[in-house]
């Protein structure tokens, strides 16, 4: 037919003539532009979310060496996770093993506990209040501050400790203590840090 084109040409003189591009506009040229900044900004977070060292939980432990009770500085293997229960996704969270049997205590202002040794290897938390661990012997101590970093382990049962060790709570009001029994103690595992208690500098951060 006279006239007709190939698909998307006119007919010029017998000759092809391809259509005329548009140009970008600038609000195309905006999009663009923000759309790689966006995808720049995910892969530099990816990539720092990756290169993130592992977190962990160091605790002063209240151990056993020798017969006697000692004082160290433990860290959990287990590293903290990114939650992915509902209420709490995204947030830091530690499996801290199999527990049972919790205690909550209510000791009072000046109290001394005396020296006693664990009942059983057993996570301790004081949620208020202030512990002074002392020891049979040696000069070590640990001062324990209740709240967010109130979290020792006590672990110096009879069959290692013969004295044990002594906590006194020289607040002026009340010292709430809860005792969580670990049940699973094969499947507890921890490196030790450093003899001593754990240093403020090794708790803080989390």
């Amino acid at each position: 037919m006279a006239g007709s084109t190939g698909a998307g040409y006119s007919r010029d003189g017998g000759a092809n003539i391809p259509p005329r591009q548009l140009s970008p506009t600038p609000h195309t040229q905006l999009v663009t532009m923000l759309s790689s900044i966006l995808a720049a900004i995910g892969l530099v977070a990816s990539f720092t979310a990756a290169q993130q060292p592992p977190r962990f939980l160091n605790l002063t432990a209240i151990a056993a060496a020798h017969g006697e009770s000692t004082l160290e500085c433990w860290q959990l293997d287990s590293p903290f996770t990114s939650s992915s229960s509902p209420g709490t996704v995204g947030a830091l969270s530690l499996f801290m093993g199999e527990l049972a049997n919790a205690t909550y205590t209510v000791l009072p202002a000046r109290f001394d506990g005396g020296f006693h040794r664990a009942p059983a290897r057993q996570f301790v938390l004081f949620t208020s209040g202030l512990a002074h661990i002392t020891l049979y012997k040696g000069k070590n101590e640990a001062w324990v501050q209740g709240g967010k970093y109130g979290l020792i382990i006590a672990a110096d049962t009879q069959d290692v400790s013969q004295h044990g060790h002594r906590t006194e709570y020289p607040s002026g009001a009340d010292t709430i203590g809860i005792q969580i029994p670990i049940s699973d103690e094969s499947s507890f595992e921890y490196k030790v840090l450093h003899s001593g208690a754990c240093h403020e500098c090794e708790m803080t951060g989390i």
